[in-house]
């Protein structure tokens, strides 16, 4: 207990403060250069007061992270494949960013584009994932049962699939003032202590990236001073499925990410009904906080409700992989 005090609590600590920083001299950049958040016009009209608040904010916690890792020598092999994941899908959600609110092209990257270099990023990572993770890349552990199913190759395109899924849902979670950061917080801190239980240098990462969202908290919980932007929640999701994958934990997203995927299914729902029953809808709007804010819940609420349910799996998750 003590090694762990004086190996990832001062980085914790370290990690916070450099955040903070960070996050004063981002924030006056982002507005001298007038990068603000515009406003979906079918979006919740509590949101109309938003428009303008800068964002791209996710490279406070990006690179308090990169910082930290540095101070704490903590670049790894395995540690340098979760940091190319968070960079390199977070560099697609900056240039989805900066073509839109820089660039002023209203449509960012279009779909298509982004799904591409996707691709083109799981794959890499995958390969590089596999000549460090605890068993073969192609080995599933199934939750519950704690059955190992190994698919050789036929895993990279399931992988892919689960990380592309991964960093889109992370993304949709992005809504409210500071749930996505909120609900993250849990998750890599489930992930120290399995990286902990495996005598892993990822529980390094893993606290110092908890560090650096709690500091970038600060200025996005509600009301946001700033917001991640698609740089933000894009790493986050880049992150979070490499360090599951190099654990061969990657089905455990289910649960651990279970509020990333309830957002997803939300919106996976809203579109199916809508095209098949006649423009019906299943919620008010979608991804499902929009449904509750409608409800006439509070952002606040929102954000604390699902960041307990995210709590409450990670647990789960923690005593169903250990």
């Amino acid at each position: 207990m003590e090694n762990i005090k004086s190996d990832l609590l001062l980085p914790l600590g370290v990690s916070i403060i450099i955040s903070l920083i960070l996050g004063k001299i981002v924030i006056k950049i982002l507005k001298k250069a007038h990068i603000g958040q515009s406003i979906r016009e079918d979006g919740p009209k509590a949101h109309y007061s938003k428009a303008g608040t800068p964002t791209m904010g996710g490279i406070i916690f990006v690179f308090s992270t990169l910082i930290t890792l540095a101070i704490f020598k903590g670049y790894s092999f395995e540690n340098i494949l979760i940091v190319l994941g968070m960079l390199g899908f977070g560099l697609v959600g900056f240039v989805d960013d900066f073509f839109k609110l820089v660039m002023k092209r209203s449509l960012g990257l279009t779909e298509m584009q982004k799904i591409i270099f996707q691709i083109i990023i799981s794959f890499a990572l995958i390969f590089l994932a596999s000549q460090v993770s605890i068993k073969p890349i192609g080995t599933f552990i199934i939750p519950f049962i704690n059955i190992e199913l190994n698919l050789g190759v036929f895993a990279y395109p399931i992988l892919a699939f689960i990380m592309i899924g991964t960093v889109n849902a992370t993304n949709i979670t992005d809504g409210l003032d500071g749930l996505a950061t909120s609900v993250t917080i849990p998750v890599f801190i489930a992930l120290t202590i399995i990286a902990i239980n495996f005598n892993s240098n990822i529980s390094l990462f893993s606290i110092i990236f908890t560090g650096a969202l709690i500091g970038f908290l600060v200025y996005n919980s509600n009301p946001a001073s700033v917001f991640m932007g698609d740089t933000g929640s894009m790493a986050i999701g880049g992150a979070l499925v490499m360090a599951c994958i190099i654990f061969n934990m990657s089905l455990y997203l289910i649960i651990l990410g279970g509020v990333y995927v309830m957002e997803t299914m939300s919106v996976i729902i809203q579109v199916i009904s809508y095209k098949t029953r006649n423009k019906k809808r299943v919620f008010l709007m979608s991804p499902i906080h929009h449904h509750f804010e409608l409800k006439g819940y509070k952002e606040q609420k929102i954000v604390t409700s699902f960041t307990i349910l995210s709590t409450i799996l990670s647990v789960i998750t923690l005593l169903l992989f250990l």
